[in-house]
């Protein structure tokens, strides 16, 4: 059976179950009538009045309780009512022959197809029998009822048929959309799958690239190295900011992404965004500028992540298209008052600018102002749209000026809470050392168990490896650890698996997902099964040794430590 017509099938169907459902229960209504009008009138053959309402009740009865058997009792109505429903005219007279247009509903509500025609040709011809009546009757009325209620039966069957039939399109569409919506339900959960799966396996080389980079850099090399290693990095670092794009995109276009609420201090942010990115703009020669409006209360709530993604997009855009002159990241006061505080944040430049018929373009995902951009500048076209997404998804729009050859200017507004007070820690070669503890890491790639275990032992930690879940079963059941450390996509047992066998052992040492995979559904099913946190990979030192700090407790800073701290308030 093909799909359409199984749908066509489906609504017929359908719409044919719930006329008969409701032809049943107004059934029910009708026999009683016929009971209340048989008890005041007193027909003159009483018995087969009373076989009608009491038969007509009884299906009622039997079709409302069992659903199953409406199609059969239906039929079975059929056959017992136009026999007998001449009979009952020309035993009772024009009485019963004025309820046929009442009763020619019902072969509408419980039949179908040939079977409906022929139980409303009977009952619609019942009344031209009441001459054969041998009592007296009017035959005028008689001949008004004969008219009438042959007009009312064709005008009922018309009007039904159309009725059912709108009845079916409608239901069909219905079906035809839920089926559309599951199949995009089903796509979303593949996509999802996919992005899992591809997440973690492109982010588990790339942490071995960065994590082992960042590991050699750590320690003396030869100063003739040292460039070509944090070229390396940089490089590591955009194919994973190229990586984070893609999977904000597809958690935009699903309506996933989350914003946080905490306080941070915008120009902290905003500095951190220029110093990023002060050895690229160094390198092509041009100049890059922070402009904060003096006036701007610079502590504000809200999510200080996703407005860095939006800063750094819109800066490292702006240098990739600037030959010479300067690029300049502006923060301004807009409307405020004692409580908010509208913000404006532009990102300036003297490079190629963008022509009035491309600028609507240039936020279309996947798309580039025109196609010799990529050929000359490289890129993957998401930047402007990650921009323009986060940017309204924090309640702002993002607009562009700009004319070939005089450079652009990306500006939007963004309204901020302004908060009290905000504590900011750089802790940029901040090093913890800790002393006497143990750590477990499950991890089933050699590279990244280097990688782990070189950034622990740096902070004094003893460090104990673990090949898959089942292994770090067995060790955390027969040895004492301060802390685990649990990649979740491991052969054998994974993570989460692991983490609920330990925790149904009464194992209460805290677990923190060590994992490649970035996609909440998986976050949050490792949360659920007793871990305390979790680190994504590439492994950020910073985060790294803020977990360390706050399940091990921090004993002691490295020589090497420098902490600076600012207090900003209101």
């Amino acid at each position: 059976m093909s799909e359409q017509y199984q749908t066509e099938y489906e609504s017929f169907d359908g719409v044919t179950s719930a006329l008969r459902s409701a032809g049943f229960k107004i059934l029910l209504v009708f026999s009683l009538l016929i009971l209340v009008v048989i008890a005041l009138a007193q027909p003159k053959n009483v018995y087969v009045a009373l076989y009608f309402g009491i038969s007509w009740f009884a299906f009622a009865v039997v079709g409302i309780s069992l659903p199953h058997y409406r199609e059969r009792l239906a039929k079975l109505w059929a056959l017992m009512t136009m026999p007998v429903a001449p009979y009952l005219v020309i035993s009772n007279g024009i009485l019963p022959a004025t309820l046929v247009p009442i009763a020619a509903i019902f072969p509408i509500l419980l039949l179908s197809k040939g079977w409906r025609v022929s139980a409303m040709m009977v009952l619609a011809c019942c009344t031209f029998l009441v001459p054969f009546y041998d009592g007296p009757y009017d035959k005028g009325l008689w001949l008004r009822l004969c008219v009438t209620n042959l007009v009312v039966s064709l005008l009922i069957y018309v009007l039904a048929n159309q009725l059912e039939q709108a009845l079916v399109e409608s239901r069909k569409k219905t079906l035809e959309l839920n089926r559309a919506l599951e199949s995009e339900r089903q796509a979303s959960a593949a996509q999802s799958r996919f992005l899992a799966t591809m997440s973690h396996e492109i982010r588990t080389p790339l942490n071995g690239i960065l994590g082992l980079t960042d590991v050699v850099l750590s320690h003396n090399i030869s100063e003739n190295a040292r460039p070509n290693l944090e070229k390396i990095q940089r490089s590591g670092l955009s194919l994973n900011r190229i990586l984070n794009d893609i999977l904000d995109l597809s958690k935009l276009n699903a309506g996933k992404l989350s914003l946080e609420r905490i306080p941070f201090d915008l120009k902290a942010t905003a500095k951190d965004c220029v110093a990023f990115y002060a050895q690229l703009a160094q390198n092509k020669g041009i100049s890059l500028r922070i402009s904060v409006d003096k006036a701007l209360n610079t502590c504000v709530v809200g999510d200080a992540t996703r407005l860095s993604q939006v800063l750094n997009n819109l800066v490292s855009n702006a240098i990739k298209f600037t030959q010479k002159g300067s690029v300049t990241l502006g923060l301004d006061k807009g409307e405020a008052s004692s409580t908010h505080q509208l913000v404006r944040f532009s990102v300036t430049d003297t490079g190629e600018g963008i022509d009035a018929s491309e600028q609507e373009r240039v936020f279309e995902a996947f798309t580039q102002a025109n196609s010799s951009i990529n050929r000359i500048h490289g890129g993957t076209g998401l930047g402007l749209q990650i921009v323009k997404s986060l940017v309204e998804a924090m309640g702002g729009t993002v607009y562009v000026k700009s004319a070939a050859g005089e450079g652009s200017e990306f500006y939007f507004e963004l309204p901020f809470e302004v908060a009290k007070s905000v504590v900011a820690v750089k802790e940029k070669h901040k090093t913890p050392v800790f002393s006497n503890r143990t750590v477990l890491v499950a991890e089933d790639n050699d590279i990244n168990q280097v990688v782990a275990k070189s950034l622990l032992e740096d902070t004094g930690l003893n460090v104990v490896l673990a090949n898959n879940g089942k292994e770090a079963v067995q060790l955390a059941q027969n040895q004492h650890f301060d802390l685990i450390l649990m990649d979740l996509h491991m052969p054998e047992m994974n993570g989460s698996e692991a983490a609920f066998i330990l925790r149904q052992s009464n194992i209460d040492i805290p677990i923190i997902a060590f994992t490649a995979a970035v996609v909440s559904e998986e976050i949050e099913k490792a949360l659920a099964s007793g871990m305390n946190g979790y680190l994504t990979k590439p492994v950020n030192k910073t985060e790294l040794y803020t977990v360390l700090m706050k399940h091990l407790g921090k004993e002691t800073l490295a020589d090497n430590s420098h902490v600076a701290k600012a207090t900003y308030t209101e």
